[in-house]
């Protein structure tokens, strides 16, 4: 049964609260962020991002992922939109820093609105 939001929760930006006990709507919603190797300021490195792996979000003209976005700290750092159908959300950005930072993804599901989730970038 798919699980519906209230209007504050698909007007706000969701966030799990608990990530060992998590709803299937967050598992189907939360963006999971990895980091490849070990990063180096001033060198690119792959930061992927994906919507999903904790249980498949549907791919379909009535529910899907529209964009993922990549910010450290409060720098925009890139976007990925996504068509329904044709791509799965999960994206990997090439991407180079300065220094440490939160590494933050956003999503937008065009049923279920804004998520985030993030990750301390230790260099």
């Amino acid at each position: 049964m798919e699980e519906h939001m209230s209007i504050e929760q698909a007007t706000s930006i969701n966030e799990v609260k608990d990530f060992a006990n998590m709803t299937d709507l967050e598992k189907k919603h939360v963006p999971m962020i990895h980091i490849g190797g070990t990063p180096r300021a001033g060198e690119f490195f792959e930061v992927t991002v994906w919507v999903g792996e904790q249980m498949a979000h549907p791919n379909e003209a009535e529910h899907h992922i529209e964009f993922i976005d990549l910010y450290l700290d409060d720098r925009f750092l890139s976007r990925c939109d996504l068509t329904w159908g044709y791509t799965d959300p999960k994206v990997t950005f090439s991407v180079r820093v300065d220094g440490p930072g939160r590494l933050r993804a956003y999503e937008r599901c065009n049923l279920h609105g804004d998520w985030t989730n993030s990750v301390e970038l230790s260099l």
